[in-house]
């Protein structure tokens, strides 16, 4: 049988339960929300977005970064972390700014999504951005990518982890249109 809200929405509880006159024996289920932030970070002259790529995503799929929240951390200390943690980039704190969520059945996530710009600090050897230094226990693969690269690649892509991307796609290409990350790049690519 569905679960109901119950206890004033602090828990769920089958809505056959006995003390509905129903036969379950189920008593109050709470269920847990995991929260993730997930984060579209530029270039200080927001011209260039960090985009990482997971070993199990198919070939060519780049997307933003994010990462679950920890115990007494607020959701922006989260995107500061998981953006330094997953690609060495020092993100300006009061640049992040709260863009869209979405629930994420995989598990049972909140995806919270932000946009922030990385700190003029630790340039890469061309001067020009700041220098990225991937944890490859956790990414594959994490760059900056121009913007009229990214405007010019948003057709196409998927969601899926079986999608087969075609020749124009294998290089790189983003999430599909029901993710939140596709959103946020997008969004940031068709500026002007």
């Amino acid at each position: 049988a569905p679960t109901v809200a119950w206890k004033v929405g602090t828990s769920r509880m089958c809505s056959n339960s006995k003390s509905n006159g129903g036969s379950c024996r189920t008593r109050s289920i709470y269920p847990r929300i995991d929260l993730a932030s997930i984060m579209l970070i530029t270039s200080p002259c927001e011209r260039y977005a960090l985009l990482g790529r997971k070993t199990s995503w198919p070939a060519g799929r780049y997307s933003t970064l994010a990462g679950f929240l920890e115990i007494g951390e607020t959701l922006t200390e989260c995107c500061v972390r998981e953006t330094f943690e997953e690609s060495g980039v020092q993100v300006d704190r009061r640049s992040v700014q709260f863009m869209s969520s979405q629930p994420w059945p995989f598990p049972r996530s909140l995806m919270v999504g932000f946009r922030a710009r990385a700190k003029e600090t630790n340039k890469s050897v061309d001067g020009d951005l700041p220098q990225i230094n991937f944890d490859e226990k956790e990414m594959e693969d994490v760059r900056w990518f121009h913007r009229d690269y990214v405007a010019a690649r948003l057709e196409g892509g998927s969601t899926a982890l079986l999608y087969k991307p075609n020749d124009e796609e294998i290089e790189f290409h983003i999430p599909g249109k029901a993710s939140l990350a596709r959103s946020l790049i997008e969004q940031w690519a068709l500026e002007k």
